[in-house]
């Protein structure tokens, strides 16, 4: 994306590009910070059967506690939100320590509800 002269005569540098760079309309962030650590998660498109994927309803979407997929390997823990589900996969949403909203696939067996007073995830506008 390139400066642009507003009408004031000032240049104005855009910050990113809906349709270029590492955020965009199509490619949702995948690098986050928790407990002060920048991980990547790997972003897995899982292949779903026409109607095997449910949504929870809005407003009872339930806490859960993730082990994400990191790219390169391994897992990293997140307290987040369960907002779609198969027999298979769980999407999960969560909120990381910048205030940025993330989601990721991840397999149904790498997801579980906390137990009292485990969970500490942060409010995630749906």
């Amino acid at each position: 994306m390139e400066e642009s002269q507003l009408a004031t005569g000032r240049t104005c540098k855009p910050r990113f590009s809906w349709f270029s760079g590492d955020v965009g309309l199509f490619n949702k962030p995948t690098k986050f910070v928790l407990d002060g650590a920048e991980y990547e998660h790997a972003d897995p498109h899982p292949e779903h059967e026409s109607g095997s994927v449910t949504r929870f309803e809005s407003r009872t979407e339930p806490e859960v506690i993730a082990l994400v997929p990191l790219v390169g390997g391994g897992t990293v823990e997140v307290h987040g939100y369960a907002t779609f589900y198969s027999k298979d996969w769980v999407d999960v949403v969560w909120t990381d320590e910048g205030a940025q909203h993330m989601s990721c696939w991840v397999p149904a067996p790498d997801v579980r509800r906390p137990d009292e007073g485990e969970w500490r995830g942060r409010y995630v506008q749906f």
